[in-house]
């Protein structure tokens, strides 16, 4: 029997890309060699005076519902830098507000890349892998960052007028609940209690696998960091990577290797499949 999601899928991709280009964001992106340690200098803006800019041009994801309505990303700037150990990418697109999420039906500004896993000469489906050839993906959102610098928000934060008749750990007397632990308080945070990562404070990125759609699944133990600076309606995200990353993706000075984007604007609603991307696995080259 025919599977008509996946034929049309297919028509959708082959029709994209037959209005994209197929040099849609593939311009080749550059990691010179660089004698800083990156994981502590790439965030500094002075690392980058050297660094070739790529501009990579991004549209509305339009694969599979809900689609964006309108692509809010255009173009990516992209910078790359390595120092033999980490790698190092600095992402600037226009954006005219930051956006951290927080409250119901708000969601977070975000940028992710993207690695194949297999060293295979043609890399898998640009749509986040595919069945038995995954992908890699380093995902940074602003909101992570902002609960890694200013601490997780309560709801009374988030809330300032609600009121609680069933949490004994936010009763404004808690009577003769005192001294609770966090062990405690996590059985009424029921992410938390179930061990859903999602739910613990991150630093700024996380680092995921998927093998397409709706197959995502975060790694507990991510080796990576990332930052962002919002400024002058314009987003600046630094993310920091090892080369060689043990049951991910591996990438070697010399060898050719593939990376793709995703930008998520949550100001304008977007969250999950609404995001802008590139099209095409952008190649990437490595000096020695």
């Amino acid at each position: 029997m025919t599977n008509f999601k996946n034929v049309e899928k297919a028509l959708v991709l082959l029709a994209v890309s037959m209005v994209v280009g197929v040099g849609t964001a593939r311009a080749d992106l550059i990691a010179k060699k660089a004698k800083a340690d990156l994981l502590k200098a790439a965030f500094v803006e002075d690392t980058w005076s050297g660094a070739a800019t790529e501009t990579l041009t991004t549209m509305g994801q339009p694969a599979v519902a809900p689609k964006p309505k309108v692509t809010t990303t255009s173009q990516l700037k992209v910078q790359t830098l390595h120092d033999g150990k980490w790698i190092a990418f600095r992402l600037k697109w226009s954006d005219t507000e930051a956006s951290g999420a927080g409250r119901l039906a708000e969601f977070s500004d975000a940028v992710a890349i993207q690695f194949p896993v297999k060293s295979n000469e043609q890399p898998p489906s640009i749509m986040m892998g595919s069945k038995g050839d995954p992908a890699h993906i380093f995902h940074w959102r602003y909101q992570y960052q902002l609960d890694h610098e200013k601490g997780q928000p309560t709801v009374k934060d988030l809330y300032p007028n609600s009121s609680f008749d069933m949490y004994p750990m936010e009763f404004a007397d808690p009577g003769k609940l005192k001294n609770l632990t966090e062990e405690q308080r996590m059985k009424y945070s029921h992410g938390k209690a179930a061990g859903n990562p999602q739910a613990f404070p991150k630093s700024g990125v996380d680092e995921v696998m998927a093998e397409g759609f709706s197959t995502s699944a975060v790694i507990d133990a991510h080796e990576s960091e990332g930052k962002g600076t919002w400024k002058n309606g314009e987003w600046t995200v630094v993310i920091v990577r090892q080369l060689k990353r043990d049951g991910g993706s591996t990438l070697t000075p010399g060898k050719p290797a593939n990376v793709a984007f995703a930008i998520w604007q949550g100001g304008k609603d977007e969250v999950g499949s609404r995001k802008s991307l590139t099209m095409n696995w952008a190649p990437l080259k490595i000096e020695e």
